[in-house]
């Protein structure tokens, strides 16, 4: 019988400890391969046990702190800002658009459009003429550059 045993020769010798296994059976400290009822040609298998394991990582230092999840707000009777009833005749208004394209989502009711979370669909507010009406942000800077304007005209009128 022969055995064929690679160790490597960085592991030094009273930290590993050979494990003889035939089958099932596992040769202890004090038996013999005899004792074991290893026929000829029969296929033993050496395991050899270390002590320890993987290292321990240093836990990271986080520079910046952790982002705070959106948290969905709970409106009871939500319901109730999408409908209204009209006193005289007794009739259901419905106070919210409903998206064409998805039956059940409202529309965002924004200053200048009608937008559908569920599927993107917008629709501008128009004025009495068929105009859309301007983006609220965007007539802000429309008289930032006016009053600018006006300003460099005053400049150039008293050189």
């Amino acid at each position: 019988m022969y055995f064929r045993a690679q160790v490597a020769a960085s592991i030094e010798c009273d930290q590993e400890e050979l494990v003889l296994q035939y089958g099932i059976q596992t040769l202890g400290d004090e038996q013999f391969v005899v004792d074991c009822g290893i026929e000829d040609e029969g296929v033993c298998s050496v395991h050899m046990c270390l002590e320890g394991g993987k290292r321990k990582r240093k836990k990271k230092v986080h520079t910046t702190p952790k982002k705070i999840k959106h948290v969905h707000k709970k409106r009871p009777k939500a319901l109730l800002e999408y409908f209204s009833v009209d006193e005289s005749s007794g009739k259901v208004k419905r106070l919210k658009q409903e998206s064409p394209n998805a039956a059940g989502a409202y529309m965002a009711d924004h200053e200048d459009r009608f937008t559908c979370g569920k599927t993107g669909t917008q629709f501008f507010k128009l004025t009495a003429d068929g105009k859309r009406l301007p983006h609220p942000k965007q007539n802000k800077v429309v008289k930032v550059v006016e009053k600018v304007v006006k300003a460099v005209a005053k400049k150039k009128g008293k050189k």
